[in-house]
C-alpha cells in the first residue's frame, strides 16, 4: 500500500527483498575459510536473507571475488535464537524458510550457493527459490526435503557461526575482521586486493595516477536518549561522500544547542552546506528532502521512531496520524479503541485523530483536497473530523462500525448505528472541510506522511502499530500483522 515517493533511502537503498543483478559465471569454490583466511582476500558475509542492504553486500563482494582471483567468498544465513532455543528472522516466516535452505546450501552443496544466490536476486517471488537451485544444478525437490530434515541443524551451524564472529545483523568479515570501510565498490576491491599477497594482487591499470579526493563535507547525527542511528542511512550518505563518518551528538549537549540550535527533530542527519554538498543533493534539496538551515542541510528521518524536541507537551494524549481508507490505519484505529475499551491503555489518556493528506484554495477561493486513496477518503476525512467536533461522544461508535467497511460509499448506515443524524453531517460539510483543511496544514506542518504515524505525550514519534506497542503504556495493544506496514503520500 506504500506509495511509491521520492525518499533519500529510496534513491539508493534496497527496499525490496531482493536486489537485482546479472548471475555470475561459475567459479571453483573458495578454499576453506582457515587456508583461505591465512592467505588473504577470505570474504565472509553474514546475510539476513531478505535484507537489502544485504543483498548489496553481496553484490559487491562476488563482484569483487570474481575479478580478484585469489579472494573468496562464503556466506552464512543470519537468524536470531530465541529463549526457547527456536530460530526467528527479522522479516517473518518467509525470511526464516530461505534461510533454512540457505544453511543446506551452505553445508551441502557449497561449490553452488554463489550461484543460487545470484539466481535467486532474479527470482525474488516466493518459489523463486525453485529456478534458483535449478540454475545452480541443485534438485530443487531435494533441497526442500533437506531443509525440513537436516535444515534446523544446518542452521544451529551457521548461528553458531555468526555469534563467534558477533554478527548480530548483516555484516561483511574481511581476513576474520569486520569490513568498516564504504558500501561501494571500489573501496571494497582496493581493502581485498590489499590484503592479498602482493604477487596475487590485481595491478592498476598501465600509467592509472590516483587524484586526491575532496574531504567529505562535515556530518553529524543528532539522537535523544533511546533513538539510535540508522547505519543503512548512514550508508547512503556514504554512497554520496565516499568516506563520510558522523560525528553523533546528544540533543542535550551543549554542542548542540551551540551549533544546531534550531533543530526540532531527531534523529537528524546534517551536513555542512558545501557548494560540492549542494551540487550532489541538488534533486532531493528540490525535493524538500533537506531543511537548509544556518549553512546546514538536514535531514529529519521519521522512518521509525523520533522526537519533536521543539514541540509543547501534551501529557497523557495519544495522537493518531491516518488515512481514513488505509488499511493500516484503520487496523491502528480499531485497536486503539479496542484497547481504550477493554483499560488497556494507560489510565485517563486521550486519544486524538488527525489526518494526512493535502488542502489548497483555487481561484475562487474553494477548497481543493488530495488524498492517496482519492476523492472518496478525503470526503470520509471530513465527515470524521466533523463527528468528532460536534458528536465527540459518538464519534468512537461511529468509527468501529464505518471502519468494519470504511471503502463502502454507505456512510450513512455506520451514522445512523452510532446514533448520529446524517443530514446533520451532510449540512454541516463545508464547516467540515474547512476543519479538514486546518487538519491536513498541521499534519504537513509535522512532516508526517505515513499512516499510521503516532505522537505520545506530544513529542514522542513513531510508525507503524509495531513500533507503539513498544513504548511503556502502549505494550498490551494487540500485536499488528505487519508491524512496518503503512500508506505513505
Amino acid at each position: 500500500m506504500k506509495k511509491t515517493a521520492l525518499t533519500l533511502v529510496s534513491l539508493l537503498v534496497f527496499s525490496t527483498a531482493f536486489a537485482q543483478q546479472p548471475p555470475a559465471a561459475a567459479k571453483p569454490a573458495a578454499k576453506p575459510a582457515a587456508a583461505a583466511g591465512a592467505a588473504g582476500g577470505q570474504m565472509e558475509l553474514y546475510l539476513e536473507a531478505m535484507d537489502g542492504q544485504g543483498w548489496q553486500w553481496f553484490f559487491l563482494a562476488d563482484t569483487v571475488r570474481r575479478r580478484l582471483d585469489g579472494s573468496g567468498l562464503k556466506v552464512y544465513p543470519l537468524v536470531t535464537k530465541n529463549a526457547d532455543g527456536a530460530f526467528s528472522a527479522r522479516r517473518g516466516e518467509t525470511e526464516l524458510a530461505e534461510s533454512y535452505r540457505l544453511a543446506v546450501l551452505v553445508k551441502s552443496y557449497p561449490g553452488k550457493l554463489l550461484n543460487y544466490l545470484n539466481a535467486r536476486s532474479l527470482s525474488p517471488s516466493a518459489d523463486g527459490w525453485r529456478d534458483a537451485a535449478l540454475f545452480a544444478g541443485v534438485n530443487p525437490d531435494e533441497l526442500e526435503k533437506r531443509a525440513a530434515s537436516e535444515g534446523a541443524a544446518a542452521l544451529a551451524d551457521a548461528n553458531k557461526r555468526s555469534s563467534a564472529a558477533g554478527a548480530a545483523e548483516t555484516a561483511l568479515f574481511l581476513g576474520g575482521k569486520r569490513y568498516a570501510g564504504s558500501q561501494r565498490l571500489l573501496p571494497l576491491y582496493d581493502a581485498v586486493n590489499a590484503s592479498l599477497p602482493a604477487a596475487r594482487r590485481a595491478p592498476p591499470p598501465a600509467g592509472y595516477v590516483a587524484k586526491p579526493k575532496a574531504p567529505p563535507p562535515g556530518f553529524w547525527v543528532v539522537l535523544s536518549s533511546g533513538l539510535a542511528a540508522n547505519d543503512a542511512l548512514v550508508g547512503v550518505f556514504d554512497r554520496y561522500f565516499e568516506g563520510i563518518k558522523p560525528v553523533t551528538l546528544d540533543h542535550a549537549s551543549a554542542e548542540r544547542a551551540a551549533r544546531f540550535p534550531a533543530l526540532e527533530f531527531v534523529p537528524s542527519y546534517v551536513l555542512a552546506a558545501t557548494p560540492e554538498a549542494k551540487t550532489r543533493l541538488d534533486a532531493e534539496i528540490r525535493a524538500g528532502l533537506f531543511k537548509e538551515n544556518g549553512g546546514y542541510l538536514v535531514y529529519e528521518d521519521r522512518q521509525r521512531a523520533g522526537l519533536y524536541a521543539g514541540r509543547p507537551e501534551k501529557k497523557n494524549t495519544l495522537e493518531i496520524f491516518v488515512m481514513s481508507q488505509c488499511p493500516f490505519g484503520v487496523l491502528a484505529e480499531n485497536a486503539v479503541l479496542d484497547a481504550e475499551k477493554n483499560k488497556l491503555l494507560p489510565e485517563g489518556l486521550k486519544v486524538e485523530i488527525h489526518y494526512i493528506g493535502d488542502a489548497k484554495k483555487d481561484e475562487a477561493g474553494a477548497w481543493t483536497f488530495s488524498s492517496l486513496h482519492g476523492q472518496p477518503e478525503w470526503e470520509e476525512n471530513a465527515r470524521q473530523i466533523f463527528i468528532n467536533a460536534k458528536f465527540p461522544d459518538k464519534f468512537n461508535a461511529y468509527l468501529l462500525e464505518r471502519n468494519k467497511a470504511v471503502t463502502s460509499p454507505d456512510w450513512q448506515s455506520a451514522a445512523k448505528t452510532a446514533g448520529i443524524d446524517p443530514e446533520a453531517v451532510t449540512a454541516g460539510f463545508g464547516e467540515a472541510k474547512d476543519l479538514l483543511a486546518a487538519n491536513f496544514a498541521a499534519t504537513g506542518a509535522l512532516g508526517i506522511t505515513t499512516s499510521p504515524s503516532f505522537m505520545v505525550d506530544g513529542r514522542r514519534f513513531m510508525v507503524g502499530l509495531g513500533e507503539l506497542t513498544k513504548t511503556a503504556g502502549f505494550e498490551k495493544l494487540p500485536p499488528p500483522g505487519q508491524p512496518a506496514a503503512g500508506c505513505a503520500k
